[in-house]
């Protein structure tokens, strides 16, 4: 009911608040180099990972511009995948009094645009921009909405890919992003690595990083992933977890000798170097998706809720496997189909390992 509550006085909101685009306007190439340019993503990790390649081209179109990045309690974390492209991080939280302070701030910052890079139309990113007044603002849109100064008309969500829907955005500023600038990327210091190195120790083969976590409703659960180490023979497994799954996947390896359990990571950076340590990756639909795609490491991803023929998150340009049920459950997924699907990309892109 609160909920609903606010989601109506949102809508109210940006009636009130809501500036129309009058006709055609010209791409904002223009604009000067140093000019101030805010980028939207308050969402989840992986949105943060998928936008690397939209900032990365739009720091080197405007390499003297004050570029900064809103993102949210849930994806901060994921701040030093852009952080080379970007100035400033800034924060959005639900509390009434950060929301005040964050409006102030935005206002006295007073950007030239404001990008909403949100994949799906976003009450909280258009109230924003309505109350930060920029002088022109970007988003995607279906049909005749015509809230942001630069409407950039949603691709075809059955055949683009997030990421080059993403980039599309770019077009408002005149730029066509080529196929070959659109990689993925997670940055990472020799330190790092070599930290990640010793904390998981010499490969004693073929290492297959096994992911459980990625929220409960897409937990594959476990007795499906005690079936699948069992299964799987001649390789190393090591089982990754974020804390609120670590209970669980020692529970698992108490049950599947054959895998041990990664330290558990204290950041996203962390997490991500160790996984750089594996050969193949094994993981539900979650962030890990796209780290495996910045490094070409070969992927096999669950998904659940499959009804419709829109395009999956799946790893860019990146070897994989996607494995989808229609259930609401990934546990409908079977643990030979994923044995299949894992011995398949082994051989594929190891040749000689079993």
């Amino acid at each position: 009911m609160l909920k609903q509550l606010e989601l109506s006085f949102r809508r109210f909101l940006l009636k009130l608040l809501q500036r129309q685009t009058s006709g055609a306007l010209d791409s904002l190439s223009h604009l000067p180099e140093n000019a101030k340019i805010l980028l939207l993503r308050h969402d989840k990790i992986g949105d943060v990972l998928v936008t690397v390649p939209m900032i990365r081209i739009l720091r080197r179109r405007f390499p003297n511009a004050q570029i900064d990045i809103l993102l949210g309690e849930k994806n901060q974390s994921a701040f030093g995948a852009v952080q080379q492209y970007c100035n400033h991080k800034l924060l959005y939280s639900k509390k009434l009094p950060a929301i005040l302070s964050l409006i102030r701030s935005l206002r006295a910052t007073h950007y030239d645009v404001i990008i909403d890079c949100m994949d799906n139309p976003s009450s909280t990113s258009r109230t924003l921009i309505a109350l930060s007044a920029p002088r022109y603002s970007v988003g995607l849109v279906r049909g005749e909405d015509t809230f942001y100064t630069y409407p950039i008309p949603t691709p075809d969500r059955r055949t683009t890919h997030i990421v080059e829907r993403t980039t599309q955005l770019l077009t408002a500023f005149g730029i066509e992003p080529a196929p070959e600038d659109l990689s993925l990327e997670f940055p990472m210091t020799e330190a790092q690595q070599a930290a990640a190195h010793t904390a998981l120790g010499e490969k004693t083969g073929l290492r297959l990083g096994i992911n459980i976590s990625a929220g409960w409703e897409k937990y594959w659960g476990r007795e499906r992933l005690i079936e699948l180490v069992n299964q799987l023979q001649g390789i190393e497994i090591i089982g990754f977890a974020t804390a609120d799954f670590q209970d669980e996947l020692h529970a698992i390896t108490k049950q599947a000798s054959a895998m041990r359990a990664a330290p558990l990571a204290g950041s996203l950076t962390e997490f991500a170097a160790m996984l750089h340590e594996c050969d193949v990756l094994f993981t539900p639909d979650t962030s890990v998706v796209h780290v495996a795609a910045a490094w070409k490491k070969p992927c096999v991803v669950l998904y659940a809720n499959i009804t419709d023929d829109l395009m999956l998150w799946t790893p860019y340009k990146s070897p994989h496997r996607a494995l989808t049920t229609r259930e609401s459950v990934l546990s409908a997924i079977g643990s030979r189909e994923v044995v299949q699907a894992l011995q398949e990309m082994i051989a594929g892109n190891f040749p000689g390992e079993r």
